[in-house]
C-alpha cells in the first residue's frame, strides 16, 4: 500500500523526473506521480486541479529557470490556503549550500530540504520522518 496517493515533482530536469517518478513507484511510496518542467506550470496544474486531484506531496527543485523555488513558494502560498487538505512540501535539490537550506526554512509551507538523489533510501527516511 502506497504511503501517499498523488506526487508532484516540480523540476526541469526530464531525467531526474523520470528516476523520481520510478523510485517513487518502486518503493511504494506513491502510485501516482505527475511531474512539471516548470514552477508556473506547477502553479497553474495547481490552481485548476479539483480538490482531489490536489497532490499529497510535492517535490519542489530550487534552480529552474523563469520561476526558481523561492519565486514558486511565493506564489504557491497565495495558494495553500485553498487547498481541502495539507499538501507536504519538500525541497528536492543537488545544492548543499547552508543559504539554501535555512532560505526553505523560511517558508512554513516546507516540510524539509531534501538534497538529490530521490531514492528508495531517501524515501524511507520521509516516510519515516513525515507520514509515520
Amino acid at each position: 500500500m502506497s504511503v501517499v496517493n498523488r506526487v508532484m515533482i516540480i523540476d526541469d530536469d526530464e531525467i531526474n523526473n523520470f528516476i523520481c517518478v520510478k523510485n517513487l513507484k518502486d518503493s511504494g511510496f506513491s502510485d501516482e506521480a505527475s511531474f512539471c518542467l516548470r514552477g508556473k506550470d506547477g502553479l497553474e496544474e495547481l490552481k485548476n486541479a479539483s480538490p482531489e486531484e490536489i497532490p499529497d506531496v510535492i517535490f519542489l527543485d530550487i534552480n529552474m529557470p523563469l520561476m526558481n523555488a523561492w519565486e514558486f513558494l511565493e506564489e504557491y502560498n497565495k495558494l495553500a490556503a485553498d487547498f481541502k487538505k495539507e499538501v507536504k512540501l519538500f525541497i528536492l535539490s543537488s545544492s548543499v549550500y547552508k543559504r539554501d537550506i535555512a532560505k526553505s526554512s523560511e517558508y512554513a509551507n516546507v516540510t524539509d530540504y531534501i538534497i538529490k538523489p530521490l531514492n528508495k533510501a531517501t524515501l524511507d527516511k520521509v516516510r519515516e520522518t513525515h507520514f509515520a
